[in-house]
This record gives C-alpha cells, structure tokens and sequence, in this order.
C-alpha cells in the first residue's frame, strides 16, 4: 500500500481528465446544420402564413412544428446519450449570451418585417424572416463557439 503515485503518472492522468472534459465539451455543442434547419423551418413557416390559405397555413404549421421537434430531439438524443457537463459549465455570461442571440435575431428581422411593410414591400414578413434567418444561420456557429470558449473556460478556472 506504500505504492506511490509517481509524478509522470499523475500528469499523465491530469491530462486524460483534461482531454475527456474537452471532449464532453465538444459533444454538447449545437451541430451547424441545427441552424440551418430551424432558419429553413422558420422561413417555411412564414411563407406558408403569407398565403393566407387555411390549408397551407396549417400544413406549414404542422411541417414546422414537427421540423422543429425532429431537429431539436435529434441534437438532444444524441446528447443524452453521451456525458453531460455539470450545469454549472455555462455560467450566467452563457446564458446571458444566448438570450442576447435571441434578441439579436428577433432585432433584425422584426424592425425589417415592419419597415418593409411599412414601405408596401411586398411579402415583408418572408424578408424580415429570411434576414433573421441568415443572421441565424451566420451568429449560430458563433454562438457555438462563444459557448465552447465560455465551457472551457469555466472548466479550467477562468469564469466563475
């Protein structure tokens, strides 16, 4: 029981804990194809709704509910089948990073939806969407990537 740890051993195991929480990290990020499909999803949506047809509103509705549904079980059932970081890796400047995204996003394509309406454009609602939509499809992989930084970061002492 006098067996000691021997210091190149120790580092050895520091570094595989080290490289397992990174991979942890890695799996828990949003895929880039999740914003595409939920910009896909939206714009669907939106253009089904400009028709003003009852049935194509309710089959965009009911396309874009399950497309949603579909993406979001497909990222999440792949992430409850691996490790989960501890909740605490995100810290509120995460959380706060995601809900500026949010407003962000809803800053950009609203205002336009309304400007353009407001200028008789037609289908301004398409427009002001498909804009958020890029800036989806453009700030998703960005806020991915804050997200991963904030993770690793946190994980080696640097957020609290």
């Amino acid at each position: 029981m006098t067996d000691a740890l021997r210091p190149d051993d120790a580092a050895q195991a520091l570094a595989e804990i080290d490289q397992r929480r990174e991979q942890v990290i890695e799996l828990t990020i949003i895929p880039w194809w999740y914003w595409w499909a939920i910009a896909g999803l939206q714009v669907g949506l939106v253009v089904a709704v400009d028709t003003r047809l009852p049935l194509a509103i309710g089959l965009g509705t009911v396309g874009f509910v399950i497309g949603v549904l579909t993406a979001t079980g497909w990222v999440m059932a792949g992430a409850l089948r691996r490790a989960q970081p501890r909740g605490n890796m995100l810290s509120p400047v995460g959380v706060l990073a995601i809900l500026g995204f949010v407003a962000v996003v809803l800053a950009v394509a609203l205002p336009t939806a309304f400007v353009l309406d407001a200028n008789g454009i037609a289908h301004p609602a398409i427009w002001g969407v498909l804009l958020g939509g890029v800036v989806m499809v453009v700030g998703g992989p960005m806020l991915s990537r804050l997200l991963r930084r904030i993770m690793v970061a946190k994980r080696l002492g640097g957020l609290r």
